[in-house]
């Protein structure tokens, strides 16, 4: 048997062989041919990472242009209603306020120094004189708003800190003098009526914004007032606010004490000390923590 097997190996040794050499060379193809196939995967799918790295930064680059656009059209506008207001309310400002005396609208002791930190504005008590314009108004540095140079530091700060944590903020609304407010609560008349309006908008003589005080804020991307609430820089706001010396001035659910109607968009200044012992107390409102009148005219 084994003689017979040793034949019939040396008889086709060259067959075998061949088949040998063929398994082998097949064996090997499929290997390289596997890698190829393997490397021209990768390559395949890097080239469409690369497209999608790219196509990324594209809208990226597109999306900030048009931020970067809506701002700079939303400061051209608040720049140009600001003008327009002034140059309305200029005849008004001299002959309105000078008939007033601030004495019958404001018998306030205490907090009724529009210069100090510690004035309380409301519908009980109005600025006096009617007429002031805080002596240390200064731009909120890169804005066209202006403040008492006793705030503006403390809004910068704020604002800074909401954009490195990712919630920019934009102002939309500062200082007014009593001349702007008359043409402010005068458009808002014309639109809601004299009762209307008061609900919302302060008379000339009564707005925390002339004291140099106050803001009204929005996000970065301009959503409006209205909106405000819902948005995830309010509710930094309402984690953050007292760590700059700000507060919300009208909460809902205070109309009665504050005399307005809920604005979570409008901060006022009172010191980081006054701030943090309002929230580490629970206290909303101004008129509340300093014991003093508010509610409607």
């Amino acid at each position: 048997m084994l003689r017979r097997f040793s034949l019939f190996v040396k008889r086709h040794l060259l067959f075998i062989f061949i088949v040998l050499a063929g398994l082998i060379a097949g064996t090997v193809f499929l290997f390289v041919y596997n890698n190829y196939q393997t490397g021209v995967m990768r390559d395949t799918i890097a080239e469409s990472d690369a497209r999608l790295a790219e196509l990324d930064a594209t809208i990226a680059r597109v999306q900030a242009e048009k931020a970067a656009k809506a701002a700079a059209e939303l400061l051209a506008k608040q720049e140009a209603d600001a003008k327009a207001a002034a140059d309305q309310a200029k005849t008004a400002t001299a002959s309105t306020a000078a008939t007033i005396d601030s004495t019958t609208c404001n018998t306030a002791t205490t907090h009724n120094d529009p210069a100090s930190v510690d004035v309380l504005v409301n519908k009980k008590h109005c600025i006096q004189p009617v007429s002031f314009a805080p002596a240390d108004r200064t731009y909120i540095r890169g804005t066209s708003f202006q403040l008492s140079a006793k705030a503006a530091p403390s809004v910068e700060a704020m604002m800074n800190a909401a954009a490195a944590a990712g919630q920019a903020l934009a102002v939309t609304s500062s200082y007014r003098s009593y001349a702007t407010q008359v043409t402010t609560y005068n458009y808002w008349v014309s639109i809601s009526g004299k009762d209307g309006a008061d609900t919302y908008s302060a008379r000339p003589g009564y707005s925390e914004h002339q004291t140099g005080l106050a803001l009204d804020v929005q996000t970065a991307d301009g959503r409006s007032l209205s909106n405000f609430a819902g948005t995830s820089q309010y509710q930094w706001l309402q984690a953050h606010a007292h760590e700059y010396g700000f507060i919300q001035r009208y909460v809902a659910g205070y109309e009665s004490v504050t005399g307005y109607s809920a604005e979570e968009w409008h901060y006022r200044y009172v010191g980081v000390d006054v701030a943090t012992d309002m929230r580490t107390k629970g206290i909303k409102t101004l008129e509340q923590y300093w014991s003093m009148t508010g509610g409607d005219y």
